[in-house]
């Protein structure tokens, strides 16, 4: 057996915390990553630059969505998975929603409109997972990098809404 398969003998005897900790930092290492695209079309735009007839502004518009939408996807599997979850039903509801407004900001990538659309859900995401977020202490460090990288992402929207509306 490699070092990446853990029996289940083996998982009964490691702490839901030790299993964390190597989550956290692949977790943390995909987060902070995830910011690139954004500067990249951050860069796209300051140098004019476009790909396969895809500007700055739809690639960063696009990749904000879909990340918007994967993040509501979170709250969805989320609340498919428990169904005592006193907030299942808003998660659901709000999970749709939010991931609505992503596609409607997509829609709209070029109305002064959309990225200030997304910057907002992406806050409404933030602020809503800090009032819901489990009290588990091996959880904090994830909900500390959602934190972080979501409000580099709300900067980035600033970043490109400046640009754009200089």
């Amino acid at each position: 057996m490699n070092s990446f398969q853990l029996s289940s003998v083996d998982y009964m005897n490691v702490s839901d915390e030790a299993l964390s900790h190597g989550n956290t930092r692949l977790f943390n290492w995909l987060a902070y990553f995830g910011v690139v695209p954004f500067v990249i079309g951050i860069a796209m735009v300051l140098a004019g630059f476009s790909v396969a007839g895809v500007d700055g502004r739809l690639w960063f518009t696009a990749y904000s969505s879909v990340i918007l939408s994967f993040l509501c996807g979170v709250w969805w599997g989320g609340a498919l998975n428990r169904a005592d979850h006193v907030h299942r039903l808003p998660l659901m509801i709000l999970s749709n929603v939010i991931a609505l407004v992503g596609w409607v900001a997509l829609l709209l990538y070029q109305s002064p409109l959309a990225l200030p659309m997304l910057a907002a859900a992406y806050l409404f995401v933030e602020r809503a997972e800090a009032r819901l977020k489990p009290n588990v202490s091996f959880l904090s460090g994830y909900f500390s990098t959602r934190s972080r990288v979501t409000y580099l992402v709300i900067a980035c929207h600033l970043v490109m809404i400046a640009i754009l509306w200089r």
